[in-house]
Formats: structure tokens, sequence, C-alpha cells
């Protein structure tokens, strides 16, 4: 009949969309294996090719039942090796610690500032009082974070010379993608007990990464 498209184009088409399926497949099966296996190598590339590919590596790695968080925690590890010693070079009162409120003790009795974040008033029910009480010692900034938008907020009032940061895979991955987009160098300790409230962090690692001298 005339106006019908022939059946050989839907065939054609077909098999495009079949070569350039399988096409993406293994983009993103190869962006995932230089993730893993060449980031010491090198970092600013596989970085690129991460995040080009960032949301269908998730969904690849899903698909094979192998959990996607694997994806931030690669890029954790290449913005770290990146941005490890431009933050050891910072003078330590132009850096900033961002930490999540969810290490919080449930009974943390800190107002919120719509300026400061989550001021902590050193009670002692968490390992925030004493971080903090090093920090100030120090000259090191120091924000617990209500949120995202606090964290993008005090990078562009307080426009700190480096920052490093506390939270899951998630947050900490898309945190440090960026502040670093902003010209700030950032490295970043991932929770080892995530979830919303009482999380736990190694403090004896943040305090190693947030004093490192290169």
């Amino acid at each position: 009949m005339n106006g019908l498209i022939p059946t050989s184009v839907y065939v054609i088409v077909g098999e495009l969309f079949i070569i350039l399926a399988i096409l993406l497949a293994v983009l993103i099966l190869a962006a995932v294996s230089l993730a893993i296996y060449k980031r010491d190598m090198f970092p600013r590339f596989t970085l690129f090719v991460l995040n080009l590919f960032y949301q269908p590596s998730k969904l690849f790695l899903g698909y094979f039942h192998i959990n996607p968080i694997i994806v931030d925690e690669i890029g954790i590890a290449l913005l770290n090796s990146i941005y490890k010693d431009a933050y050891g070079k910072t003078p330590m009162d132009k850096r900033l610690l961002f930490l999540p409120q969810c290490l919080r003790n449930l009974e943390c009795p800190a107002k919120t500032s719509p300026q400061e974040g989550i001021i902590c008033e050193g009670c002692g029910r968490c390992e925030i009082a004493d971080i903090k009480k090093i920090c100030d010692e120090h000259g090191v900034g120091i924000c617990i974070a209500p949120g995202g938008e606090f964290v993008k907020r005090a990078v562009r009032d307080k426009k700190p010379m480096a920052a490093m940061g506390v939270a899951c895979q998630h947050d900490l991955y898309e945190t440090m993608r960026y502040v670093t987009s902003k010209g700030v160098p950032m490295i970043g300790v991932v929770l080892s007990k995530t979830g919303c409230v009482m999380t736990e962090v190694n403090w004896g690692e943040v305090r190693e990464m947030l004093f490192y001298s290169g």
C-alpha cells in the first residue's frame, strides 16, 4: 500500500538500534574497567570517562547485580588522587571541612544557622566536638552541613582555597564534583556506617587527611 514504510526499513532501523546498544554496552564496560584497573595511571582521563558514563555505568552494574555504589567509590578515589597534592599545599586557615549532620547524636542540642549550618555546642555526645576543637586550634574552618545546598552556599560565601568532606558515597562524590568544578581542590572520606542518623566514620582517617601536607 502507498504511504506505508517498507518492512525492510524497519529491519534496518532495528539492526542499527541493536548495534548502537551493543556499542554503548561496550563503552560502559570499558569505562568501568578503566576506572577499576587504570585509575592510578590516568586519573583525569579515567574520571572524564567515568563522569561521561556515570548513570549508564550504574545501570549497567545494577543489571548484573553488582552494587552500583562502586561507581561513586571509584570517583572519590580518583578525585582524591587528583587533588590531594593541591589540598596538601593549601594553608590550614584556608581549608574548610564539611561534615554531614547525620554524624550527630540523636540528643544533639545544636541549633541550625542559615549562614553557618549546624552550630556545634561541644556537648561531647559525639566526636564532632573533638574534631571541631582540633580544627579551631589549627585555624581550619568547619561546617556541619544540613544539606547539599548549604555546601554550595558555603563554598560561594566562605571562598575556601581547599576543602575536605565526609559523607556517604553518592553524596560525597556529588559534592566533590561540584566543589572541584568551582576550582577548589577537595578530598574526602566515606562514612564507615551510612544512613540518615547516627552514622559513623573513621575519625583517625579524617584527621590524617584533614591535616595532610603535601
